[in-house]
């Protein structure tokens, strides 16, 4: 109905509007037509008698269906057709006699019925004024056919805005129903479209983000089971010792046991808390981000340091190839990297192993590699190990109490320098950890890059 009412409001504006146009134009196409007829009808009559004359125009008004009116000096002479007394005035009736073509519309539309037009003629007699009025036209056919054109094409027009709209509004319907299923929690959709066009990619797109959310419900729901499980075993361990403790029948030794047992499972729950915390910190947009340039080779060597009495008491060799590298990092970020990864080679790599870490630099890149001859890393668990609370070996994790969150808050912190990291481990063998990081002269280009954009 709306596209109806557009085609009719249409229609309706452009007929005055054309007609106010081109009235004129038409008004003078139709005078020339009747002025060269006036002509031959001068012609005729300068060569008939009177009688011969009456005659002759009253077959002519009859077969061309115009009222024909002359008027000679002494005033009307002949009047033939429907109207007998035309709509010109005596004042216009004289002008025409002096030679002046009068032309009047009785009529907004310019069609030949609504003219009366007079022209000057000749004959022995003397100039008379000959005033012509169709009687009737063509243009009703015309316009009957035009009519029926237009109300055929409003009706294949009607027709293919149906087809049409069903095509569009289908699609747009079930993205509707797609869209309150995921607000009522189910995402699982399925929004099939052959359409290339710009409503097939938002559905493809639609139908993308409802399963990236699933995912990411997935991994909410995966979260906080493992954030329940995580704080509930150290609980429950505490809980029971705590038990063990008040039944009062445990010797000195036992109860410095229970004790130590206590205070690691409190440890570890404050580590799980604090890696939380960190994490949720690093993943948000507002986390203050303070990078400067830092000398990368000594903050290594201050880690190694730092984590002596943990390699020392394993007997494990050290080995490091730290040439003088400088880098545009936030330099207590980046720490929590090389502690991790390093706390990690320590904790997995078996007394008397080795682990080494070498810094390179090349290609505006630098390169970190942190490599241990440690337990290694089965090929299924190393698709997984950057993701939150996943631990390879849980046993081994547990008892060094590990949480699974470090090499997401390693992944997290790398990405917010723009670098990646990759994992290179064989099962029993030992894993080689990279890191990628842009170098100084890389940064500062982009800088630079940047203050010309802005």
């Amino acid at each position: 109905m709306i596209f109806l009412g557009a085609i009719a409001v249409g229609l309706g504006s452009s007929i005055p509007i054309t007609v106010l146009l081109f009235k004129d134009q038409l008004t003078k196409s139709i005078q020339n037509e009747y002025a060269m007829r006036s002509s031959l009808i001068a012609d005729v009559l300068s060569r008939q008698t009177p009688a011969e004359r009456s005659l002759y125009l009253k077959q002519l008004s009859e077969k061309q269906k115009v009222s024909l009116t002359i008027y000679d000096r002494n005033g009307l002479l002949y009047a033939y057709g429907q109207t007998n007394k035309s709509n010109l005035t005596d004042e216009d009736i004289r002008r025409v006699q002096e030679g002046t073509e009068v032309v009047k519309r009785t009529s907004f539309l310019p069609t030949p019925t609504s003219l009366h037009m007079g022209f000057p003629i000749q004959t022995a007699e003397g100039q008379w004024a000959l005033v012509i009025h169709p009687e009737s036209s063509n243009i009703i056919q015309i316009c009957m056919m035009m009519g029926t054109l237009i109300l055929i094409a409003l009706v294949i027009g009607n027709f293919k805005f149906i087809l049409l709209t069903s095509v569009v509004v289908k699609p747009l319907k079930a993205l509707t129903t797609a869209t309150k299923k995921i607000a009522g929690g189910d995402y699982n959709i399925d929004l099939r479209t052959k359409s290339s066009d710009e409503l097939g990619v938002l559905s493809d797109h639609f139908q993308q983000m409802a399963h990236e959310i699933s995912q990411v419900e997935r991994m909410r729901q995966e979260f906080v089971s493992n954030v329940s499980h995580e704080i509930q075993t150290p609980l429950a361990s505490i809980s029971g010792f705590i038990s063990i403790l008040q039944k009062g029948d445990l010797d000195e030794a036992e109860q410095l046991r229970c004790l130590n047992i206590i205070r690691q499972e409190s440890m570890r729950l404050s580590r799980l808390s604090e890696n939380m915390l960190r994490l949720a910190t690093v993943d948000s947009n507002h986390h203050p981000f303070h990078p400067s340039i830092i000398r990368l080779d000594r903050q290594l060597r201050s880690i190694v340091v730092g984590a002596e009495p943990q390699w020392a008491a394993k007997r494990l060799n050290i080995h490091l190839k730290l040439p003088n590298t400088e880098i545009h990092a936030d330099e207590d970020l980046l720490s929590q990297v090389w502690l991790n990864i390093f706390s990690n080679s320590i904790k997995f790599t078996p007394e008397g192993g080795d682990i080494s870490i070498e810094l390179r630099s090349a290609d505006g890149v630098v390169r970190i590699v942190i490599r241990d001859s440690g337990i290694g890393i089965a090929e299924e668990d190393r698709k997984r190990i950057f993701e939150r609370f996943f631990m390879a070996d849980k046993s081994h994790n547990r008892e060094a109490g590990g949480s699974g969150l470090g090499l997401a808050i390693v992944k997290r912190v790398v990405q917010l320098h723009g670098g990646s990291v990759e994992v290179d481990s064989t099962l029993g063998k030992g894993t080689a950890v990279t890191i990628f990081l842009p170098a100084v002269q890389l940064v500062k280009a982009i800088e630079k890059q940047s203050e010309r954009k802005g």
